[in-house]
């Protein structure tokens, strides 16, 4: 099925918070904190007012489009954004249901094309060592295994390693 990327709209708060507030996602976030209702559209509203020189991230929503219909499936993020180095880190998520179908490779894809269009250098990813299908993803997208960082993430008291992943447009 086809896939866009589009920029966050208000009506897509509900997802939003759905996701920033499911605590089984948050293994590899780097603020696992809940987030309200207020601060997430304060979020949105931003998102739609300031771009990402400003807030040094964008959040795209993942949708797939059918004829005339789309339907939200997830979103990709780009965060740490550098204009200096040109570079940014990704995070994609898909909701549950439309994860293992071929998705994600796709939304990364038109992620680097917007990647690209902002004349960034490179995008970059943490994966955790276990996340075999998360890993298979970031390859599938051509982006290449760089570096094992040893206890990257603290889950559970417990210190997990990352692979690191690095794609130059």
């Amino acid at each position: 099925m086809p896939l866009k990327l589009r920029a966050l709209e208000p009506s897509d708060l509900d997802l939003l918070y759905e996701l920033e507030n499911n605590t089984s996602e948050w293994s590899s976030s780097s603020s696992p904190l809940p987030y309200s209702r207020f601060a997430l559209k304060q979020f949105i509203k931003r998102s739609l007012t300031e771009d990402i020189y400003n807030l040094r991230q964008v959040r795209l929503v993942i949708e797939e489009v059918n004829d005339s219909t789309s339907q939200s499936i997830g979103f990709i993020d780009l965060c740490d954004f550098s204009p200096q180095h040109q570079r940014a880190e990704v995070g994609i998520i898909l909701f549950p249901q439309f994860r293992r179908l071929g998705y994600a490779p796709k939304a990364l894809s038109l992620l680097c094309d917007y990647a690209r269009a902002l004349s960034l250098h490179q995008l970059y990813a943490y994966v955790l060592e276990d996340n075999l299908p998360s890993q298979k993803t970031f390859e599938r997208a051509d982006f290449t295994k760089v570096a094992c960082m040893k206890d990257w993430f603290l889950q559970e008291n417990y210190y997990k390693n990352a692979i690191c992943y690095q794609k130059r447009l």
